[in-house]
């Protein structure tokens, strides 16, 4: 095996967002022979600082699931992107529904004035089917209030303003905390010609553009660097993980993924806050 492509949330990191010492080094010592690829469906950006919080360095970075591919500086390989009468559509729809959503972008994420308040109703709504529900919606507040910082959002004062932005649509991350109410954005949207669905987690739902993914983006890595498919590893732990899988030559599915996910991979480690990925590399690719 020769590249190893790695996603971030619920794989490379822990459940505090960071990337583990022992990990690190593992990576490190794993780049002796091997090329160590980012796979996630974070920006571009996001990608590069954690990983360069976390004291290595990446041989390439498949970001946005797969709508922007770099080399390992972060300069643009190739992207994707959906189209603005799309994008524009989509974010007025889940607007007027009340959903939170953010637009990835060529220049940042940005989210409506009155997402957060989406946010907000939705927390509040799940608190009150929950027994302890103060603590609960304090502790998921304060997460999505830390990812909200981190990702450094922009502002969108209208849907209608997508149009007046230089930037180019990637794709929408959309969050709810009811997974019924996701099924309602696949009801209402399924079959558009201009759009696809794939997640990270029951909490969560993102529209692409079509014929993009992880899988293609992997792919397109391994050309750039010059390696057989067959010689690539993926190790990942969701649904929008799954057509990486299927373009490696081995899968690794993470402790913490469902059963389907286990079912479909060649090979399973353990869960993501007991360093899954060190595990694995030291298991499957060194041994």
């Amino acid at each position: 095996m020769k590249m190893v492509a790695i996603d971030m949330d619920g794989t490379l990191l822990h459940s505090d967002r960071h990337i583990s010492e022992t990990t690190s080094e593992t990576i490190k010592e794993l780049q002796k022979d091997h090329k160590f690829v980012i796979s996630t469906g974070r920006s571009l950006t996001d990608a590069m600082n954690i990983v360069a919080d976390a004291g290595i360095a990446a041989d390439g970075f498949v970001c946005g699931n797969g709508a922007v591919i770099a080399d390992k500086d972060g300069n643009i390989l190739e992207r994707f992107s959906m189209d603005v009468p799309t994008a524009t559509k989509v974010a007025h729809w889940l607007n007027d529904h009340e959903f939170y959503f953010h637009l990835g972008t060529s220049e940042g994420h940005y989210a409506t004035k009155d997402a957060y308040q989406f946010f907000l109703n939705d927390l509040e709504a799940y608190g009150e089917s929950h027994s302890d529900a103060t603590k609960l919606k304090q502790a998921i507040r304060t997460q999505a209030d830390r990812q909200i910082q981190m990702m450094g959002l922009n502002l969108l004062p209208s849907p209608e303003d997508i149009p007046k932005h230089s930037f180019i649509p990637y794709k929408f991350l959309v969050l709810s905390l009811f997974p019924e109410k996701l099924e309602d954005i696949k009801n209402a949207w399924e079959g558009h010609p201009h759009i696809e669905f794939t997640t990270s987690g029951t909490d969560n739902l993102e529209i692409m553009p079509p014929d993009v993914d992880k899988g293609r983006g992997i792919r397109f890595m391994a050309d750039h660097l010059k390696i057989e498919q067959q010689h690539t590893v993926a190790i990942g732990d969701n649904y929008n993980d799954v057509p990486m899988f299927e373009a490696a030559g081995l899968s690794i599915a993470m402790g913490n993924a469902d059963d389907y996910i286990k079912s479909i991979t060649d090979e399973t480690t353990v869960h993501h806050n007991e360093d899954g990925v060190a595990k694995a590399i030291q298991r499957f690719i060194l041994s």
